[in-house]
């Protein structure tokens, strides 16, 4: 019997200080309100797949991060950039019968912690299938700060949650991130 070829997984990561239990997410994938938040926008889509590249179909996928401003919008953010009122933070998405997802959100920056010490400019995922829930992040290619983080950096492998965003002639971002988790 031949070995099946098995794709590396996608490394876990820490939940996070501020994730939005407080706050509704919104049901699909438009984080900047029909392109009313600031920053650069970030078209960012992926497939979620078991390890052996099949789709996992109508897995529950939350995405929630900081605004362009580098913050979030969470009560223990207090931190001085300003909240964007038109950026929504959180979103929940369901992956289609390929394992698909999709959303359009912005590129946030790094943001300070404490005095001194910066986190990477990240995105969080939480991803239920009926074989596990991964908690992981995924970052950019050249992040200032990615060398120094230590969430990043403590992962099996690190460059499995690094993304190299193209840029569009509309001054967008286009980024694909997918998503590896165990068979069921």
């Amino acid at each position: 019997m031949a070995d099946i070829e098995t794709l590396p997984r996608t490394p876990p990561q820490i939940l996070g200080p501020f994730y939005p239990f407080m706050h509704t997410p919104i049901e699909g994938g438009d984080l900047t309100n029909g392109g009313k938040a600031k920053g650069t926008v970030l078209h960012l889509s992926g497939r979620v797949l078991t390890d052996d590249g099949s789709p996992i179909v109508n897995a529950k996928v939350e995405v929630w991060q900081a605004n362009a401003n580098g913050r979030y919008a969470h009560p223990n953010d207090t931190t001085e950039p300003a909240l964007d009122p038109a950026f929504h933070g959180f979103a929940v998405l369901h992956t289609d019968s390929e394992g698909r997802y999709a959303i359009t959100t912005v590129r946030p920056p790094p943001y300070q912690v404490v005095p001194g010490r910066w986190r990477p400019a990240h995105i969080h995922f939480c991803v239920d299938s009926s074989s596990e829930r991964l908690v992981t992040q995924m970052y950019f290619k050249g992040g200032q700060y990615n060398d120094n983080d230590s969430w990043l950096n403590s992962a099996s492998r690190p460059e499995l949650l690094i993304v190299d965003p193209a840029k569009n002639a509309d001054g967008s971002q286009t980024a694909t991130f997918d998503i590896v988790m165990m068979r069921a």
